[in-house]
């Protein structure tokens, strides 16, 4: 007759451990049955596989990320510059004003000729408009306050 599969122990651990059965326990020491004795090394180059293609994974992902992230960075910077010059320059700030229509050295006198020509008479009637909007919401107030 052959071997039992499941011997008195396995039968003993699973009265322990009803969940697992004696399946469970056999099959274990099956297992740990043919791996003894067996070299570490296949395993140990494995491994080392593993978590060199982890390890490069990682490294492209979190670099990837990190470019991704100064360059988004980079640009909302570039852009918040560019907003703040144009918002200088448009409501008169005098760094704003010294360094490009009223410069000496940069082309100012160019720049001073663009904005007369294209701001010229449609800006000014624009703020005509807006003065004259103004005075009317003033005069009704007075006119409020008076009585």
């Amino acid at each position: 007759m052959s071997d039992p599969v499941f011997t008195d122990e396995d039968l003993q651990d699973a009265v322990r451990c009803p969940t697992l059965g004696p399946a469970y326990f056999a099959a274990r020491r099956m297992a740990e049955a043919l791996m003894a004795g067996t070299e570490s090394a296949p395993f140990a180059s494995v491994a080392k596989k593993c978590i060199d293609d982890i390890q490069t994974a990682v490294y492209h992902y979190a670099e990837d990320y990190l470019r991704n992230d100064m360059e988004s960075n980079l640009g909302s910077h570039m852009r918040d510059m560019v907003e703040r010059t144009v918002q200088a320059l448009l409501t008169g700030e005098e760094w704003a004003l010294k360094q490009y229509p009223l410069s000496q050295y940069h082309d100012g006198e160019a720049i001073r000729k663009a904005v007369a020509q294209h701001g010229g008479e449609p800006l000014l009637m624009a703020r005509i408009a807006d003065l004259e909007k103004e005075v009317a919401r003033l005069t009704e107030s007075l006119k409020w306050y008076s009585r």
